[in-house]
């Protein structure tokens, strides 16, 4: 009967389909009709319309969920479960096909999906209830209305026309109101039930009054376990006593169960009591006051913690006093309950416990410890510690990072702010110190910063964004253009460690480092970036240092060339003024104009210190001296203690240069007048050595040592961050450049060599200047043919060389030498034979010999510091100053 009554309903369902949609007349058209309802039928009657399978659409929502996180989309794969569990929490039997449409609607989940779209399908937030105050704010009474008398006699309700009832309304009932004002007092007393009070006063054991000492009171274990969450709550009880002064909290032994041996009942109890003691240390830690903020945040975040064991402790009463199913109530069992919930809130017990001493020293030891203690959670995989210590830590942090917050954004620093890292040293220090002067880290013992270990990476960042700011201050650009638009990230437990319910498999230690630094970069790089423009730009920095290259490293050997032969001419002309700082300023502005042009060089400043007596030494060169003006901000980078190894570098230079210059003089016509043709011989080797090694020295020093250093440094300068790392490279390019032209303290027995080599030279071209000149003097008493000279020539001869044939010391005495030589046998640079008139001929010789025993000295010295020092010039430049060691000297 059931199969005919489905067939007719079938039959039925199918006629009124097929005339939905052919819309045939079905008296007109009945073959056609009848021909559809049987193609219709045979149709409908092929197919079982199944119900679908819930376990497959189980499997094909978790398959969706493991390709979420696969793909990295965790919120999406949270946001579908979560939905889903709340789809199946619903009763319906038609859940899975539900489920099922969506799975076939679904176009693309991974790609299409976005979490934000879910904020759109929230309720709109309901209005808040008005208020009195709201109604006050709009509408305010005025108290001259209150206390204003009211005529009565005006519009009195008496004259008002009383509105006609209605025939079938019924009458109000009275009320006692109306009838008389007088209120019985004794209709709002409950009676009390005798029973419930006899109760009330049975359970209440404490007031139980015992007969003797060793009686014991019997109390249920509901009364325990009331008793145990009030302990736990840090409320007095009677099954527990609490000593305030030791913070300690003993089991009173007179209360017994009668169901249970004392023994183990003591032994569950005294580890309840060992719970509360930490707890009860915990909440009295709690309530002492701190002026510090770091140590206040930390209270609170504590207090917070504390407040919500206390409810979970009030949710486990209710579950005891109104249960909603029957709970067996069981002592042990809330033992396990308890240990379970308290544990996270014991770790922090004892970890405030364990850091209390030191805050007073110290007073971000808490966050140094709760980083540590949540990696350590992280890896034991306590997941309920792990939560509880992080939350504590970032609510921490964001005080901490207060002052970090005002320092990179407004380069601002609290008042005697003691437990941040940066202060002000000096504020009344120069601008050209600014950055190195005027603020420095903090620091404590073995001077380690004073700061929390975690943030000491970062720290370098943080110190030279807030420089410079107030560098942008003083320059006059910080103000809105500074502004970034870029939001701050945020920097909590949901950002670094994920909303995932299980522990992150990444260490915390690096996810907290990850996110910092992207907190950091997000105030240092932009203020870092336009620092650095505006010295590119409006400063010029890389222009200044190339001019520093040109002027003072002999970039242009050209221009060097003119400008130090210009200074010798008027040197050896011997007029009186040739060091006029204003004669020789003008001079340098001239020489350099066509390379660094009018404005750059209406800042450079040439002095000489005039000396008492004459220096036959190159090293009277070091008197004269160049000076450059630098603005403000560069000096920051290019400091005032780079300044004199420039200088020596210059000198250096000048020297290499007053060699050449004189050793060019000693003409080959000159030498070739010489009789003695062994002496001949002598002096153009000499003087080919000499120019040779000036050659080899000055090439060395332009090309090994300043170009390639400086391509390096103008390459790390354009890729520089901040000043901080501008002024670190231009430190270490000018110690690489004393270094490597032989300036150092370490390379003096070198440098003295060298320079004794390059007086070398000038006592040749004096040697020959004066030979020379007894030459002239001889053959021009009488000239050829009767003629005499005359007397003007003679003393314009006289007046060009004026020197004698005579061997001065190549180095001076220590007074001339404000470092001093380093004394030796092996490395004297002295000439032994003390100065002194000689001839042609024993000059010659002297300086040969000389010669010989200073070269392979320094030489053997540039071996050596290469080996040590590892440094390849010096070893090519011993190379070759012995390019001639397989031949025979003459």
């Amino acid at each position: 009967m059931v199969a005919m009554a489905q067939s007719a309903r079938v039959a039925a369902l199918t006629e009124e389909l097929v005339q939905s949609i052919l819309r045939f007349d079905h008296e007109t058209n009945k073959e056609a009709c009848r021909r559809a309802r049987d193609i219709a039928t045979k149709g409908l009657g092929a197919h079982q319309y199944a119900r679908t399978n819930q376990f497959d659409v189980q499997a094909s929502f978790a398959g969706l969920d493991e390709k979420f996180r696969v793909l990295n989309r965790d919120g999406l794969a949270d946001a579908l479960d979560a939905r889903v569990k709340e789809i199946n929490e619903r009763r319906s039997k038609w859940i899975p096909e539900y489920l099922s449409l969506l799975l076939q609607l679904s176009d693309q989940p991974t790609e299409n999906s976005k979490i934000e779209a879910l904020q759109l399908l929230r309720p709109p937030t309901p209005p808040p209830p008005l208020t009195w105050k709201q109604i006050l704010e709009e509408d305010p009474y005025s108290d001259e209305d209150i206390w204003k008398d009211v005529d009565y006699a005006l519009e009195s309700s008496e004259d008002e026309k009383t509105p006609k009832r209605r025939a079938n309304a019924k009458p109000s009932p009275p009320t006692s109101v109306e009838d008389d004002d007088a209120y019985d007092p004794e209709a709002c007393v409950v009676p009390v039930d005798a029973a419930v009070v006899k109760e009330v006063e049975v359970a209440q054991f404490w007031k139980h009054e015992l007969k003797e000492e060793e009686q014991k009171v019997e109390i249920t274990e509901l009364q325990a376990i009331r008793e145990t969450l009030f302990m736990l709550a840090g409320l007095q009880t009677s099954l527990y006593h609490t000593d305030k002064h030791s913070f300690n909290i003993r089991v009173n032994q007179k209360y017994i169960f009668s169901h249970a041996i004392q023994r183990t009942t003591n032994h569950l109890l005294h580890e309840l009591a060992g719970m509360g003691r930490r707890l009860y240390r915990l909440r009295q830690w709690t309530k002492r006051p701190s002026s510090l903020p770091l140590i206040q945040t930390f209270e609170a975040a504590v207090r917070r913690r504390l407040s919500d064991y206390d409810r979970s402790l009030a949710l486990l009463q209710r579950r005891y006093l109104v249960p909603g199913i029957p709970v067996a109530v069981s002592l042990l069992g809330l033992h396990d309950e308890v240990r379970i919930m308290s544990r996270p809130i014991l770790r922090l017990a004892q970890t405030v416990t364990d850091m209390e001493p030191q805050l007073l020293v110290n007073p971000f030891i808490h966050l140094e410890t709760l980083f540590d203690q949540i990696s350590f959670a992280q890896m034991a995989l306590e997941r309920d510690i792990f939560d509880l210590l992080s939350g504590i830590f970032f609510q921490c942090l964001q005080t901490y990072l207060k002052p970090i917050r005002k320092w990179m954004e407004a380069g601002e620093l609290g008042t005697n702010d003691e437990t941040f890292f940066v202060f002000e040293n000096d504020s009344s220090s120069e601008a050209s110190s600014l950055w190195h002067d005027r603020f420095v880290l903090r620091r404590g013992k073995e001077n380690a910063l004073r700061s929390p270990a975690f943030l000491q990476p970062a720290a370098q960042k943080i110190f030279n964004t807030g420089k410079s700011l107030v560098f942008l201050k003083e320059l006059g650009i910080y103000g809105a253009a500074l502004d970034s638009s870029e939001p701050e990230p945020r920097l909590d437990h949901e950002t670094v460690c994920g909303t995932s319910f299980e522990t992150p498999l990444s260490p915390f230690s690096e996810l907290f480092q990850a996110a910092f630094q992207r907190w950091i970069k997000s105030k240092y790089s932009f203020a870092a970036t336009i620092l650095r423009q505006h010295l590119f730009t409006q400063y010029a920095l890389m222009e200044i240092l190339r001019n520093f290259k040109l002027f003072y490293l002999g970039g242009d050997g050209s221009i060097f060339q003119d400008f130090a032969d210009a200074i010798f001419e008027r040197m050896d002309a011997g007029q009186r003024g040739w060091d006029d700082r204003f004669l020789l300023t003008e001079l340098a502005r001239g020489i350099f104009s066509a390379a660094l042009g009018r404005v750059n060089t209406e800042k450079l400043v040439v002095r000489s210190a005039r000396s008492k007596t004459p220096s036959r030494s190159v090293k009277g060169l070091g008197n004269v001296s160049v000076d450059y003006a630098l603005p403000w901000p560069i000096m920051n980078i290019i400091q005032r203690s780079s300044m004199p190894i420039y200088q020596q570098i210059f000198t250096f230079l000048l020297q290499i240069y007053r060699a050449k210059y004189l050793l060019q003089r000693v003409s080959l016509q000159s030498i070739h007048g010489v009789k003695d043709a062994r002496l001949r011989q002598l002096s153009y080797k000499l003087r080919h050595r000499l120019i040779w090694f000036t050659d080899v020295l000055r090439s060395y020093l332009t090309e090994a040592v300043v170009d390639r250093s400086t391509e390096d440094m103008i390459a790390a300068m354009s890729k520089a961050e901040d000043i901080d790392e501008m002024a670190t490279i231009h430190i270490k390019y000018v110690a690489r450049l004393q270094e490597q032209a032989l300036l150092s303290q370490n390379l003096k027995p070198i440098n003295t060599a060298v320079i004794a080599l390059l007086d070398l030279g000038v006592l040749f071209s004096e040697v020959h200047c004066g030979n020379s000149r007894d030459s002239l003097q001889g053959k021009n008493q009488t000239v050829p043919g009767g003629k005499q000279t005359s007397r003007d020539e003679t003393k314009a001869s006289l007046k060009a060389s004026r020197r004698k044939s005579f061997i001065p010391a190549i180095v001076e005495d220590e007074s001339s030498d404000s470092e001093g030589g380093d004394e030796g046998t092996d490395g004297d640079t002295t000439v032994s034979k003390p100065p002194g008139k000689c001839s042609f001929e024993e000059s010659l010789q002297t300086i040969d010999k000389e010669f010989v025993r200073l070269l392979p000295f320094a030489i053997a010295g540039l071996r050596s510091v290469g080996r040590v020092g590892a440094e390849p010039v010096w070893e090519m430049l011993a190379e070759r100053l012995e390019w001639d060691k397989t031949k025979d000297r003459i």
